[in-house]
């Protein structure tokens, strides 16, 4: 019975992790982290706020890693770069290189270099009986290539009216709460340098 409850506690906690689990580890992660910066400033000894602050940024990286092995995109340039610029590279489930050519080359791509050229399939059977009724050695395959009409990209549909009145709403209710709300203004730098 034990053995039952410890396996079902530990696919509810893997649930909840998948689920939940990144924008909680990315969010404590980034406040231990400044909390730790904070009282380092305050004048804390350096070596007892160390492993709390080194704990934060840890958190924080393994809220985005989540958030990228879950969407194949990273949700911060911050982690995307250092990520790609440290041994993590290896652990980098986006493979940053290959995302960032990929994102680069669909910006720079014109409708003119859409265009390729499909090769048409080679029946190797027809050769071989050529080959076999001509008494030659074996010939090189040709590749016949024509042009294929132009694809037109599928845009996926927009969002819905609600979600860009209520994006819209939450962005004016924030602007008008870093005006009014004292120290409001630097913690939203603050989560923006962070996020």
């Amino acid at each position: 019975m034990s053995i039952i409850t410890a396996m079902a506690a530990t696919a509810l906690a893997a649930l909840l992790v998948w689920t939940i689990g990144a924008p909680i580890a990315r969010l404590g992660g980034a406040l231990l982290a400044i909390a730790s910066l904070l009282c380092i400033i305050s004048g804390d000894p350096i070596a007892a706020r160390t492993p709390l602050l080194l704990g934060g940024v840890a958190l924080w990286l393994a809220g985005h890693f989540l958030t990228a092995y879950k969407t194949r995109v990273w949700s911060s340039r911050l982690a995307e770069n250092f990520v790609t610029r440290t041994p993590l590279r290896y652990l980098d489930p986006v493979r940053g290189h290959e995302h960032r050519h990929a994102r680069r080359t669909a910006a720079h791509r014109t409708p003119e270099s859409n265009t390729h050229q499909i090769q048409s399939p080679i029946d190797h059977f027809a050769q071989w009986e050529q080959e076999l009724a001509a008494h030659t050695a074996p010939t090189v395959p040709t590749t016949s290539t024509r042009p294929v009409a132009k694809r037109v990209p599928v845009r996926p549909a927009g969002p819905s009216r609600s979600t860009v009145y209520g994006k819209r709403a939450a962005k004016i209710a924030t602007n008008i709460a870093v005006r009014k709300v004292p120290g409001a203004r630097a913690a939203r730098s603050a989560w923006r340098f962070v996020r």
